[in-house]
């Protein structure tokens, strides 16, 4: 994931019990969940206040929240993946930020005739 125009470590939670887990039961860490698909999250039973960003399927960025607590239920309809990590200062995503996917200081520009 691409933050601030610096690559950042993710993890992908994909399936059901992925998503369901998500930062349950962990410690804090440096590594982004990103929840896909998902549009709804809970801070039920977290040791730890989180940053939450609701992310379309185009890596748009709709709604950030930072330092959310524990016992908080987030929504947001239009979403279609739910970027997460624990809550720390600095930089993070932005309302109408996009995000990038992909692997780090892989060069994908490509000239004229040439082969993809």
């Amino acid at each position: 994931m691409d933050v601030s125009g610096e690559a950042q470590p993710i993890e992908l939670a994909s399936t059901t019990t992925q998503r369901l887990r998500g930062m349950l039961f962990r410690d804090p860490d440096e590594v982004t969940r990103l929840l896909v698909p998902c549009h709804d999250v809970h801070t039920f039973g977290m040791r730890h206040p989180l940053d939450i960003a609701f992310i379309t399927k185009d890596g748009g960025v709709l709604e950030v929240y930072r330092g959310v607590g524990v016992r908080k239920r987030l929504k947001n309809k239009h979403a279609s993946m739910v970027a997460e990590r624990f809550s720390r200062d600095g930089d993070w995503l932005c309302v109408g930020d996009v995000i990038k996917l992909g692997t780090p200081h892989v060069n994908n520009t490509y000239r004229r005739g040439e082969q993809k």
